[in-house]
């Protein structure tokens, strides 16, 4: 016997709901117009869901528990691919006619039947406002940066965004730079660019073509961790940057990895006082905040005045200078922690 869902009371509504899965609740908004008004009436907000908007594959991620719950695809002029091999009654509850089908590994795949430009704008409207939430990462290339232009239009905050495969210029690069998202990663930035501010306050900040930073920008920086490769900085920069630490700058930074060609361990700590050798033959293993695990075998500690210790090392393939602050994302301590 099927359940009556749509004359059930109120209280037992706003519960199934409430207690739906992402998936299960794109699922039940999409069997009437009146199922759809239930669940924008009764569902709340929730700190356990999050949508991520990936626009390199054209897709929005609805994660529970930081768990992938359900994939939402467009099929429109960016992706020429037919996921929809049924035809499925055509509605219009996104603004746009659409056909949808679910298949088992829980991704929910649309064709569209949209006379708009990007469709793709009007799946992240109906997505956000159906979960109540705003976006918390959005990845974009050089053809998609008008949504995310859209999404700061519509939020204050981003917690991540990440460009990639695009020659963007200029004036896009300081508007990312001078967007209000607490982690950001750049691919490429034209060769001409610079950046004579002191870079704006976040946790974590990567970008592929470092050459523009400058050894001001290290020294004034305010972040947790630093990733940058293609550095026209040198061993002498990174020894003032090791210099300014032990005195008690950049006191937030816990891990700064930077690729370049000639790193030397021991040009960069030459004549730096509270230097501890490394007598342990053992590699040493980092956990950064985000990004692969860090291995580290030439290296030596430095201890600062309050105690804090560091580890400065050289690693091969490629080659980069790696400082990292104890202890790491773990929790682990430095391994001569009772030096």
């Amino acid at each position: 016997m099927s359940f009556p869902f749509l004359r059930a009371p109120q209280v037992i509504l706003s519960i199934i709901v409430n207690l739906a899965e992402p998936n299960e609740l794109i699922c039940l908004s999409q069997c009437s117009k009146r199922a759809y008004n239930i669940v924008k009436t009764f569902r709340k907000k929730s700190k356990n869901v999050e949508i991520y908007v990936d626009n390199l594959e054209h897709h929005l991620e609805v994660y529970l528990n930081c768990k992938l719950s359900c994939r939402l695809l467009l099929d429109s002029s960016y992706d020429r691919e037919q996921f929809v091999r049924t035809k499925y009654p055509t509605t219009n509850l996104f603004g746009a006619d659409f056909r949808l089908s679910f298949n088992m590994t829980g991704i929910w795949k649309l064709k569209w039947d949209d006379p708009t430009s990007d469709g793709f704008l009007t799946l992240m409207d109906w997505t956000s406002n159906l979960f109540r939430i705003d976006f918390k990462c959005v990845i974009i290339n050089k053809d998609t940066i008008h949504r995310l232009i859209w999404v700061v239009r519509r939020q204050e905050y981003i917690d991540s965004v990440v460009s990639y495969r695009g020659h963007f210029t200029e004036d896009e690069i300081r508007f990312m730079m001078h967007l209000k998202v607490d982690k950001l990663h750049m691919d490429f930035v034209p060769l001409t660019f610079k950046y004579p501010e002191t870079l704006p306050n976040r946790s974590r900040f990567s970008v592929t073509f470092g050459f523009w930073l400058t050894l001001n920008h290290l020294m004034t920086s305010n972040f947790e961790q630093l990733n940058f490769a293609l550095s026209s900085l040198t061993n002498s920069d990174f020894s003032q940057f090791l210099r300014h630490w032990l005195a008690g700058g950049n006191g937030r930074m816990k891990t700064l990895v930077v690729q370049f060609n000639d790193a030397n361990l021991n040009e960069i700590t030459r004549g730096i006082e509270n230097i501890i050798p490394n007598g342990d033959r053992r590699e040493e293993v980092y956990c950064p905040l985000a990004g692969r695990e860090l291995i580290m075998n030439d290296r030596l500690y430095l201890r600062r005045g309050d105690g804090v210790l560091a580890t400065c090392s050289v690693i091969e393939r490629p080659k980069r200078f790696v400082f990292a602050v104890w202890p790491d994302a773990k929790k682990r301590a430095c391994r001569i922690n009772n030096f």
